[in-house]
């Protein structure tokens, strides 16, 4: 890794990373043609510089929470940063994004059900000050759930 920049071993890393999280250093080095150590210094500098963070994911609907649903929330510009660092801190929220277009803010989250969805938008969320509107969307199927680095 040069400066922030990635190179082909470190993208063949994230992808073999990517495939499997679990995947050991030594396996990653067999693949990739290089020693064990190389792949664990590299893989350490790509965590380090926040590049890969190595997660496990469950499947919601196999763990009891059975609503995803995809939250837009146009909200004042002054109030935006606060309400980034709110939404955010909520456990039912897994993924917030701040957005160019009709929404200023798109938040996923994974709910038990439709009545703790009802409680998160139109309680907690709508009551929050500078929120001017939400819109919801539930996610009824995930057909693919992996991000995969571009070439």
């Amino acid at each position: 890794m040069n400066g922030g920049a990635l190179d082909d071993l470190d993208r063949r890393i994230i992808a073999e990373l990517q495939e499997d999280g679990r995947r050991s250093f030594r396996e990653i080095g067999r693949n990739l043609g290089v020693s064990e150590r190389t792949i664990r210094n590299r893989t350490r500098q790509l965590q380090d510089s926040g590049i890969l963070r190595i997660l496990a994911f469950a499947d919601p609907y196999q763990v009891g929470h059975s609503v995803l649903a995809l939250v837009l929330l146009r909200v004042e510009a002054v109030a935006h940063d606060q309400l980034v660092d709110t939404i955010t801190a909520y456990p039912e929220v897994t993924y917030v994004s701040s957005l160019i277009g009709r929404a200023d803010i798109y938040a996923q989250v994974i709910c038990r059900d439709n009545a703790h969805l009802w409680e998160l938008v139109n309680k907690r969320l709508r009551g929050l000050d500078g929120v001017i509107e939400t819109e919801t969307m539930m996610e009824m199927k995930v057909h693919k759930f992996i991000y995969h680095l571009l070439p």
